[in-house]
């Protein structure tokens, strides 16, 4: 019997030091599943030295040092869907500003969109563009350039499934500053890109009133959309606008360029496939 109650206390302080150090499922959890699930899809972040190296031999043929403002000089574009490159005599300078991660093309595809600055670029492409890879780390492969395709100001909506973002573009041209955010997949979809929200300044112009145009009622006028950053269930941005009252009178007297200017932090929330938008400032439709 001694022995038998001896077996029997060395069997219960085993099972003991098992229960205390065998790992343990969370509670509450599906299916016992203790690692958290692994977040797929990235917004922008500038490239490391590796990653410039992994990428830049796949799209410029010949690389040497800067020269130009741009990091790099290429004898060649490999893949670049224009023969004249673009470039008015320009030479073929580019600089890699920033690149995405994730399943940018479907569900499961592993990608990589570059966004890149271009001597051979022209104003109508903003400069630069974006470059499509797919493959994965050590097997990248050059799919395709698009030009004015541009990245670098986007936050990522969804963490896993096939990648959305959030973009916001800005241009300055003949004195009219213009911004547009827009919900969409990399590469961006070929054409114009669709709105949720755009802005255009015309008061540095030959028609400071040309803002006037498209408002009616109490609509206010919405001048700019900048500093786009990731929050809690979406993004946020900084609005510059004129009130819907002040932009009526302003409008009335053909005086816009001298309407008081306001600011807004724009809270931009997404539900999985709408993006809401608060406050309700009862934007005008851009020019």
């Amino acid at each position: 019997m001694k022995r038998l109650a001896t077996l029997f206390s060395l069997l219960v302080i085993i099972g003991a030091g098992l229960l205390i150090f065998w790992p343990h499922g969370k509670q509450g959890g599906t299916g016992g599943q203790t690692a958290q699930q692994t977040v797929a899809n990235h917004g922008p972040r500038a490239l490391s030295g590796a990653e410039q190296a992994a990428f830049l031999p796949l799209v410029c043929g010949g690389a040497s040092g800067p020269g130009g403002g741009f990091a790099h000089q290429c004898t060649t574009l490999p893949g670049y869907p224009s023969q004249d490159y673009g470039g008015a005599g320009l030479g073929l300078g580019i600089t890699l500003q920033s690149v995405v991660y994730g399943h940018l093309t479907s569900a499961d595809a592993d990608d990589a969109y570059v966004t890149y600055a271009g001597s051979f670029e022209s104003l109508a492409t903003n400069l630069g563009g974006g470059i499509l890879f797919a493959g994965g780390p050590g097997h990248w492969k050059l799919k395709g350039w698009y030009p004015g395709g541009q990245a670098g100001h986007c936050v990522s909506l969804n963490p896993n499934g096939r990648a959305k973002f959030l973009c916001l573009y800005s241009g300055q041209e003949q004195g009219e500053t213009d911004s547009l955010l827009t919900v969409q997949n990399l590469p961006p979809p070929s054409g114009e890109k669709p709105a949720l929200l755009g802005a255009a300044d015309l008061r540095g112009t030959v028609d400071p009133n040309g803002n006037c145009q498209n408002r009616s009622g109490d609509e206010a006028v919405l001048l700019s959309i900048s500093g786009l950053r990731p929050a809690d269930g979406g993004a946020e941005a900084e609005t510059s606008y004129v009130s819907g009252e002040d932009a009526r009178a302003a409008c009335l007297a053909q005086s816009f360029a001298k309407a008081p200017v306001k600011q807004a932090t724009l809270a931009l929330h997404w539900n999985g496939s709408a993006m809401e938008l608060s406050p309700d400032l009862n934007f005008a439709p851009a020019p």
